[in-house]
């Protein structure tokens, strides 16, 4: 007889079949939110660990984080899930500096809202509605580049794509770098991976939960390894 098993106990036995990796920070559960694995394989078919295309080998500091644009035209970044915090989310671009502490940030777009459960659901509230003057489109030219963002109820740096401008940058942060984990962006539907399309996890805070927001970047490719 085959045994019924909750939707709440089955998501719970979903995050634990995929096993945290030796040097990984580790991924927290969602506080009263989807997990970071669940909205990955649900939405868009992705194994958390598996499907990672920058994971921690060595140390934060030596992981790839920065893009090069990938064909003709604008590159576009976009926030598709808030569920950070309520204050303003802002995010941008930026090119590296002569050093870690000094990279040249755009900005882009903000928001003001926090997606609910249900707003996953439902469709409603995503992607984020974006203020007023928002822009989710610009030409880094041939540069290298990244991409960032941050939340006004931390008067900090933010965070990054490369995590050794968090560690230089974001003194609240710096003990624990590796704030954006990078995904080939995946049609579900199909299986098929997006050419040149990537899915970023980000975390602003320090529970580590990587879902405060969850972006789209197009038209790019990541820098030393993981380009799909």
């Amino acid at each position: 007889m085959r045994r019924f098993i909750p939707p709440t106990v089955f998501l719970l036995l979903y995050s634990s079949v995929s096993a945290q990796t030796a040097r990984q920070p580790k991924v927290a559960p969602g506080p009263m939110e989807p997990n970071w694995d669940v909205i990955l394989k649900e939405r868009y078919g992705l194994s958390i660990f598996d499907d990672l295309l920058n994971p921690v080998k060595t140390t934060p500091e030596a992981t790839p984080g920065l893009f090069k644009k990938s064909g003709p035209g604008p590159v576009t970044f976009t926030p598709v899930i808030a569920l950070g915090l309520v204050t303003t989310t802002r995010g941008g671009w930026y090119t590296p500096g002569p050093d870690d502490k000094s990279p040249k940030k755009h900005d882009l777009w903000a928001y003001t809202v926090r997606n609910t459960g249900d707003d996953l659901q439902t469709g409603k509230n995503v992607p984020p509605p974006l203020a007023d003057g928002a822009k989710t489109t610009f030409d880094p030219g041939d540069a290298q580049f990244g991409v960032w963002v941050s939340n006004d109820g931390f008067t900090d740096g933010g965070v990054y794509t490369q995590p050794q401008v968090v560690a230089a940058v974001n003194q609240r942060l710096a003990k624990q770098p590796y704030k954006a984990m990078i995904y080939p962006n995946k049609d579900k539907a199909t299986g098929k991976v997006i050419p040149h399309s990537y899915l970023i996890g980000w975390e602003y805070s320090t529970n580590d939960d990587f879902q405060d927001v969850v972006c789209r970047v197009d038209n790019v490719e990541l820098v030393d390894g993981g380009a799909r």
